[in-house]
């Protein structure tokens, strides 16, 4: 069995397929949304969802939210007296995930998942993604879009050829794509997002007016006491829903000590003071919506279907906000909530059935690192893929008979300014006056996502080629938090991952997992900690180049 994930911000879903129909699976408290939020009780045991969160406002030093927005950074988060990586939090709550579905069923727990990712999610954290799902015990993960996976379920509609917006404002993250239905084939025209943007952010500027007002009749500075700011979090993350069907609510803030006793709040909040508090979050969505058309090459017209997926996209005024750009219904046969999650499991329904086809873009340009320090293009952002696309270089000086090749991401000038996916030597070269030889350099990204550089010099026939990935020596990334904190979690980390990784590979994680545990010098350590780093991305890597031969691949 494959099941499709909505691994989200603020709340994660499973789905299976039974009996021909998308089943989201309810937890043990019957509910289908969980939050993705993990804790340590007061027993020591590790608990996520509903639990969680409820022990959030008097345990907030023993509780997690928003993992997510710390895919692939390299810092460790405080979970009670333990620091855990994001992708240990986030594995805790795949695989909560994966015991409702087993526990549902009655079955074993499945090994295969269809996860979502937002559109804009770079290599370093689809890499992340990919291993939170092998820390969880699946076996096999395929990454999709959640974007493209929103619009899936409108492809049992009787219309065969189609323009779809996909608006994908969840609780962390702002995804906005454009995509051509053909039966069941699907071309994304563009995609553009915001890893920033989303409804936390809402809660924040409602959190904020709330601390104000408890500042001024108190004096308690809010962001000083955890207990107090989970709490008001609550409250201003309520009040915002309340917001969208009621035009006003009152939010009761009660026994706050102040410097005269203690003191019962009431903030009055109107729906039309919440939407001019945050216009400038509605302004920023609908500019990055305006890119992704310009992107396209569409008119605001040029749509016929609009899809709204994310809790947060059922505000009103975001609502009017499209409303008064695309003159198209919207589309709502399905929770906004849990679209995406229905279009992932439908996907992993497809693996079976052959269902579905889809075309993606590449997310970000490609580029190669020039002499000067400059980058030139190669492959352009929201070019359709699979693409292929070869360039012919020169040497810069006399004799030179070896050139580096350095892959980058992203869209500006200078290389310095654009993210490493790897780099190396070609050696070999024709032996000549500089401008004389001729090296092919050919970008290639395949269906999956996967991206491969080949260079060689048409003369002597000398080559090279690398799968490239975002490497931690490369990403000029600073550990954030205690450098032992970040090597007893990949210690842990490599440990489980042993029985995804062949046999060579799996000795060398074994000695480096030895190394770190035993390890007492800095020197040894940082060695550990940039190996480890390497061979956990090897592992992951290998899985997205396996695909559905057995492990992981990238379907954006």
């Amino acid at each position: 069995m494959t099941v499709g994930i909505d691994l989200g911000t603020t709340n994660s879903l499973i789905g299976i397929v039974d009996d021909g129909r998308v089943l989201l699976v309810p937890n043990r408290r019957g509910h289908v949304l969980t939050p993705s939020v993990i804790g340590i009780d007061m027993n020591g045991e590790v608990i996520v969802g509903e639990a969680a969160r409820n022990q959030a406002v008097s345990a907030p030093g023993r509780t997690l939210h928003h993992i997510k927005r710390h895919m692939g950074e390299r810092l460790t988060l405080p979970l009670g007296d333990e620091m855990i990586s994001p992708e240990e939090g986030s594995a805790a709550i795949l695989r909560v995930l994966r015991q409702d579905v087993a526990r549902y069923t009655g079955g074993a727990a499945p090994e295969s998942a269809v996860i979502t990712v937002p559109a804009h999610f770079d290599d370093r954290q689809r890499n992340a993604t990919v291993e939170a799902g092998l820390l969880a015990g699946f076996r096999h993960v395929r990454l999709l879009n959640e974007p493209t996976a929103a619009a899936l379920p409108y492809a049992a509609r009787d219309v065969q050829r189609e323009r779809i917006l996909v608006f994908d404002f969840g609780g962390g993250t702002l995804d906005v794509t454009c995509l051509e239905r053909e039966g069941d084939e699907f071309h994304v025209a563009a995609t553009v997002g915001d890893g920033n943007l989303g409804g936390v952010d809402i809660d924040g500027i409602v959190l904020d007016r709330l601390a104000r007002e408890v500042e001024a009749q108190t004096g308690l500075d809010v962001t000083k006491d955890p207990t107090m700011e989970q709490m008001l979090r609550n409250m201003a993350e309520t009040a915002k829903t309340e917001l969208s069907d009621l035009e006003e609510t009152t939010i009761a803030i009660p026994f706050v000590a102040g410097s005269g006793g203690m003191v019962h709040i009431s903030v009055v909040l109107t729906r039309a003071e919440l939407e001019d508090a945050i216009a400038p979050v509605v302004n920023r969505a609908m500019g990055i919506t305006d890119e992704a058309l310009r992107d396209a090459g569409l008119k605001q017209d040029g749509f016929d279907t609009l899809v709204l997926a994310g809790g947060s996209s059922r505000l009103p005024v975001m609502r009017r906000a499209l409303a008064e750009r695309f003159p198209v219904a919207i589309a709502s046969m399905i929770n906004p909530e849990e679209i995406v999650a229905v279009g992932a499991t439908q996907l992993a329904d497809s693996r079976r059935n052959g269902r579905f086809s889809l075309h993606d873009v590449v997310s970000g340009t490609l580029a190669l690192e020039l002499a000067d320090g400059t980058c030139i293009p190669i492959v352009h952002r929201n070019q359709t893929i699979p693409a292929r696309r070869t360039r012919v270089f020169t040497t810069v000086a006399d004799d030179q008979v070896e050139a580096e090749i350095h892959l980058l991401q992203g869209d500006r000038p200078r290389a310095a300014e654009n993210r490493s996916l790897g780099k190396f030597l070609l050696s070999g070269l024709e032996e000549a006056e500089r401008g004389s030889p001729r090296i092919a350099v050919t970008v290639e990204v395949n269906a999956d996502g996967v991206v491969t550089v080949h260079a060689g010099d048409e003369k002597t026939g000398s080559s090279r080629e690398m799968v490239a990935r975002a490497r931690p020596r490369e990403l000029k990334q600073p550990i954030r938090g205690d450098f032992q904190d970040w090597l007893r979690s990949l210690a842990r980390r490599g440990k489980i991952l042993l029985d995804h990784a062949p046999a060579g590979l799996a000795a060398e994680v074994s000695e480096l997992v030895a190394l770190a545990e035993s390890s007492t010098g800095s020197a040894e350590q940082e060695y550990a900690i940039t190996v480890l780093e390497t061979l956990l991305l090897e592992i992951t890597a290998r899985a997205m180049i396996r695909g559905d031969t057995g492990g992981a691949r990238a379907e954006r």
